[in-house]
């Protein structure tokens, strides 16, 4: 249904003359959401997956600090497909939670990462300064992307 406009998204976004390559994918229907983690992996078949009620893979505990978490994301060796980051989250502060999603928008090289999540107002509220949302027609998705990517443009 709407895997060509992620092929369209990842060839733009995770082009080699993208300098700030990770994105997020967001729905207030959480059946787009099951739809899309169950696309994702199709699509980026590298990926290794983080997801809070499954995962082959080794990934940060839960009630972890932002700063394990933060170096386990970004130091990692693979590309990462997060699933449900407020899985992680939920367990710090506010300043905490907008840190991670901070330098997400900010940080350039190393692994790609994409991150899903279950779309909120909080969201859209707390990290309008570093992700901007944009709707993918015909769908109930939005695309955030880092607001450097605006600026470099």
């Amino acid at each position: 249904m709407f895997a060509m406009q992620l092929h369209d998204i990842f060839a733009h976004y995770h082009a080699p003359n993208v300098r700030y390559k990770h994105v997020a994918f967001s729905s207030k229907n959480f059946s787009v959401l099951k739809t899309l983690q169950q696309t994702l992996p199709e699509i980026l078949p590298d990926y290794e997956i983080w997801d809070e009620f499954q995962s082959e893979h080794a990934m940060p505990t839960q009630g972890c600090s932002r700063f394990d978490f933060l170096k386990q994301t970004f130091h990692h060796t693979k590309p990462l497909l997060i699933f449900y980051p407020d899985a992680w989250l939920r367990h710090w502060s506010l300043q905490d939670q907008q840190a991670f999603w901070a330098q997400l928008s900010t940080q350039y090289g190393g692994k790609n990462i994409v991150v899903l999540f279950e779309e909120t107002h909080d969201f859209t509220k707390q990290n309008n300064h570093y992700f901007l949302p944009n709707k993918l027609p015909n769908t109930e998705i939005t695309l955030w992307i880092s607001t450097k990517n605006t600026l470099a443009d």
